[in-house]
């Protein structure tokens, strides 16, 4: 009996010193490399109009009930930071536009704001700034837009 006691003590200890890290290397655990860095949204990106329909790479779209871009070239989609070119088009003066034609201006667009979703990313922001300033006196101010993003 005395000898079995003897041989589970030393398993245990056994045991112990294994588990407790006593056969770590003198010094402690020794890192390589860089930290792991995030990886990148690799899905689909949309931006929401304002009626809540999906874009990608939209050429128009209504950024508010007043506001509609079009004609927009973008850089960098899919990127934290989409930028484009394009034009604010004005169709509020309706019938009395002059030449029939709606007043237009064009800007500079930076969408932000990546949210990600299941299976999917939207932008959540948007800035709209005249490329030659001041914006036209009837221009709504679309400087800082909060976008729709679909709830999680």
């Amino acid at each position: 009996m005395p000898l079995r006691r003897s041989a589970l003590r030393a398993s245990l200890a056994g045991l112990l010193a294994c588990l407790s890290g006593c056969a770590a290397p003198v010094g402690g655990t020794r890192v390589e490399g860089p930290a792991p860095t995030r990886i990148p949204w690799s899905g689909p990106v949309y931006v929401l109009s304002w009626e809540s329909e999906p874009n990608e790479r939209p050429y128009m779209m209504n950024l508010t009930d007043y506001t509609t871009l079009d004609w927009m070239q973008w850089r960098n989609w899919g990127s934290p930071r989409a930028t484009a070119t394009g034009y604010v088009m004005d169709f509020s003066c309706g019938a009395q536009c002059p030449d029939q034609a709606p007043r237009s201006y064009p800007v500079s667009i930076i969408i932000s704001g990546l949210v990600k979703r299941q299976y999917a990313a939207y932008y959540s922001h948007a800035s709209v700034t005249p490329l030659h300033r001041p914006a036209p006196y009837w221009a709504e101010d679309t400087s800082s837009v909060p976008l729709r993003v679909p709830k999680p």
